[in-house]
């Protein structure tokens, strides 16, 4: 052997850190969360953009149909119906009557509250039926609407997506 091959190392090297592999999938996992919050805002947008639009009298008449689905409900609130109550885990809420052509619902309403919600003035909320009579107003049927957001006509969205429903709420939504 020559002299060059005496003084040649080749035992074998330690083996690489495995840092390449953790910085691989640190980098998938940053893409799939990109991906999951991408799809939430897609679901959300789309669930947002297919809620059934109701009248009252035509959410009471289908009730059973409409089960625990989310739907939006047009009507005003009835005069004097209107409390501040908490939920049993302690939440804030506001309980109220929607009337439309004389028919009434109980509605418990959980999200923020417009500073332009009152009395007789048309109101657009999002939610679902509760079979409870846990807040039993002027309605008073076994039934509460299950609210958790809240249009009131004076907003500039509710105002121009809804023009057309609002005259006519105004001249149906009286209670008597």
């Amino acid at each position: 052997m020559s002299e060059v091959a005496e003084n040649l190392d080749l035992t074998p090297r330690p083996a690489r850190p495995a840092r390449a592999g953790l910085r691989r999938w640190g980098s998938v996992f940053v893409v799939f969360v990109v991906l999951l919050v991408i799809g939430i805002v897609l679901w959300r947008a789309l669930a947002d953009a297919t809620l059934v639009f109701r009248e009252v009298d035509d959410a009471v008449e289908h009730r059973l149909e409409l089960g625990d689905d989310r739907f939006r409900m047009i009507g005003s609130p009835v005069s004097g119906s209107i409390q501040e109550v908490s939920l049993l885990d302690g939440r804030p809420a506001v309980a109220f009557s929607l009337v439309l052509d004389g028919v009434v619902a109980d509605v418990v309403h959980t999200g923020g509250v417009s500073d332009q919600f009152q009395p007789e003035v048309p109101v657009v909320i999002d939610g679902h039926w509760e079979n409870s009579s846990a807040f039993a107003n002027l309605a008073n049927d076994g039934w509460y609407f299950a609210s958790d957001r809240m249009l009131v006509k004076h907003d500039n969205e509710y105002r121009v997506d809804n023009q057309d429903r609002i005259e006519q709420v105004e001249e149906r939504g009286q209670y008597q």
